[in-house]
């Protein structure tokens, strides 16, 4: 694995020293993705770029792009090329679990967004849309054991009232998102942030 730089490290895409992090960011994204996901990739690490949040980065055969600083809740990364047998066994996994999965072998992309504590809700002062809440609950992204946690089977969890026992800890997971779909992810996002917030001044 190669990182931009001479580690893993976390870069502040708004400082003057780290703009060259976020044209070679963008350099990568352009090797891997194309077309309408290219442009829809390319508003998302603009909209990140500007809300000034820390990121770490793992380019390399399946280049990472994680967004961490206070939100630890979203990273998004450009797949390389699956063969035909690696895309067949994921879609097995994928469907046989209940899960929504668009693959492009010519260019496709997931954003995957997690929550590490409790349950996704409206607070009182940040009004959520009953479209949102469908749209959360619809692309909650059950788990399909691969290996990756100390939880197979998944996570009890609930979204807007809605409980899933078998919630992957990664509890989102859009892929080749829309136009649509990327304004309801940052909505969430925007949500997340709030929920944070209020987790620091009840708990600080």
């Amino acid at each position: 694995m190669r990182y931009f730089g001479t580690k893993k490290e976390a870069c502040d895409l708004t400082a003057n020293n780290h703009m060259d992090v976020f044209a070679q960011i963008q350099e990568e994204t352009q090797k891997y993705l194309n077309g309408e996901n290219l442009r829809i990739a390319m508003d998302l690490l603009a909209y990140l770029k500007e809300s000034g949040r820390t990121w770490t980065f793992e380019p390399g055969g399946h280049p990472e792009f994680y967004y961490m600083g206070e939100l630890n809740c979203l990273f998004a990364y450009m797949k390389s090329p699956m063969d035909d047998a690696t895309v067949a066994h994921v879609r097995k996994l994928v469907e046989d679990s209940g899960n929504r999965w668009v693959y492009d072998p010519s260019s496709s992309w997931n954003i995957c967004c997690w929550q590490n504590d409790g349950d996704l809700y409206e607070p009182g002062d940040f009004p959520v849309s009953e479209d949102l809440k469908d749209f959360a609950r619809e692309y909650v992204w059950k788990c399909i054991r691969c290996g990756g946690c100390s939880t197979p089977g998944g996570e009890h969890r609930a979204v807007f009232g809605k409980t899933f026992d078998n919630a992957c800890v990664n509890l989102f997971q859009f892929a080749n998102p829309t136009d649509e779909m990327l304004a309801h992810i940052i909505k969430l996002m925007e949500l997340q942030k709030r929920i944070i917030a209020i987790s620091k001044e009840t708990n600080p």
